[in-house]
């Protein structure tokens, strides 16, 4: 590029896995259930301004709270929490606490390392009895 700055795009894995999560739950159905019919995302990530900030905490942001949450109740627990993270990556000591907390509330709760692991734990949480 003459005269101008270029443009550094940012490489963003977990995102990358969630967004091939998503997808996925699109086209499958696993006993006439549209899975991404219910699983959700809670926009929780990214940075904010002061104001912005501010306003997503009185609106009820957490620290800590997972990625996605499949609102289907299995096996006796009232839906599954999934904290995404690429292969390499690390969760924070937020996210582990919410994970636990939601296992004590009777929810189960995972933590997921890319796409197929997730992918996996999802089909086998919806085929449990």
């Amino acid at each position: 590029m003459r005269g101008g700055k270029v443009k550094k795009i940012r490489h963003e894995p977990e995102l990358e896995e969630q967004a091939a999560l998503i997808k996925w739950a699109d086209k499958t159905v696993i006993d006439g259930i549209k899975i991404g019919e219910y699983l959700i995302h809670i926009p929780n990530e990214g940075r904010r301004g002061p104001k912005a900030a501010r306003d997503a905490k009185r609106l009820g942001l957490r620290a800590g709270v997972s990625d996605l949450f499949l609102a289907l109740p299995r096996g006796g627990y009232a839906g599954l929490w999934l904290e995404m993270k690429a292969i390499d990556g690390k969760p924070t000591a937020e996210q582990v606490s919410w994970l636990n907390k939601m296992i004590g509330s009777g929810y189960a709760a995972i933590l997921c390392y890319g796409f197929v692991q997730a992918k996996e734990r999802i089909m086998a949480y919806v085929n449990q009895d």
